[in-house]
């Protein structure tokens, strides 16, 4: 793996052609294997790092992705229910504790800028496995889309994702409020169907989510996920933490796979909004 820079912008893509031997790598591809992922075959996976549970009753597993993007690339198998989605699983709270516990863990490394963690669930959310599971990385460097919304957060004079949690729930966009976080539909999608779930206290990284944001989280996560199945079978979610930013306001984006980025989105970097956000308001709820 390396890490290479665009000829013309610098923006930074990593190179990792090891990635295209993991299952399922290219569409056409429809091998039936064993899943590694299930319980017996915990020694087709690499070293665990984190088990939640008895090691014949686990509930939750860590381990280094066999296939990684970069070095510090960890897969977390949320269930041992082959056939589970995320809204099924038996401890989606001790998932979302491992979320945090990884995302601390490291983001710590020296040498690391930024950790990404993310969910790619289904064929057309990316998933190579069908196994419910999500992913976390740490990165060398801060992602473009990150550093462009950390900029953006430090040069509004007020946090526009603060004060958009009031204006969504005057304008009838609030899905579902918790304790600590708002599960919205923003007014600007760039995929259709498009959610934020927003901590109502304001934070730029989740690492300082505390035991009762974290269950709150865990109740809109599942929610979520429930209702984007019932629109498409492939989803995505991804967190978005703003880490040295302390202006910047972390959420989680989350979208139902139900149409492609397609050429006038790869030329442009520009999205088309195909649903207007009310009807994912009705639809989510």
């Amino acid at each position: 793996m390396t890490v290479r820079r665009h000829l013309i912008t610098g923006d930074p893509v990593v190179f990792a052609p090891e990635r295209a031997g993991r299952p399922h790598a290219f569409i056409d591809d429809e091998r039936e294997e064993l899943c590694p992922f299930c319980p017996g075959n915990e020694s087709q996976t690499p070293p665990e790092i984190l088990r939640v549970g008895e090691p014949s009753r686990w509930s939750v597993r860590v381990f280094p992705n066999k296939y990684p993007a970069v070095e510090g690339h960890e897969v977390i198998v949320e269930s041992p229910d082959h056939d589970a989605s995320f809204d099924s699983i038996a401890d989606a709270a001790a998932v979302v504790r491992v979320y945090v516990g990884r995302y601390r863990a490291l983001s710590s490394r020296p040498g690391v800028k930024y950790t990404a963690l993310f969910k790619n669930h289904g064929r057309f959310g990316g998933a190579s496995i069908p196994h419910v599971h999500s992913q976390i990385a740490a990165l060398p460097f801060v992602p473009p889309r990150v550093e462009r919304e950390g900029d953006a957060f430090a040069r509004a004079p007020d946090c526009p994702l603060c004060a958009a949690i009031g204006a969504h729930r005057r304008d009838g966009l609030v899905i579902r409020e918790g304790a600590s976080f708002v599960w919205l539909a923003p007014s600007t999608p760039t995929f259709a169907y498009q959610q934020w779930i927003v901590p109502k206290q304001h934070q730029n990284e989740m690492a300082a989510f505390g035991e009762d944001e974290q269950r709150d989280l865990t109740v809109l996560l599942q929610a979520s996920a429930a209702a984007m199945r019932a629109i498409s079978p492939s989803h995505n979610w991804l967190f978005l933490n703003f880490p040295g930013e302390p202006s910047a306001h972390a959420y989680v984006d989350l979208f139902p796979r139900v149409t492609n980025v397609a050429g006038f989105e790869l030329e442009t970097g520009t999205y088309i909004d195909v649903v207007d956000p009310a009807e994912t308001v009705r639809l989510m709820r």
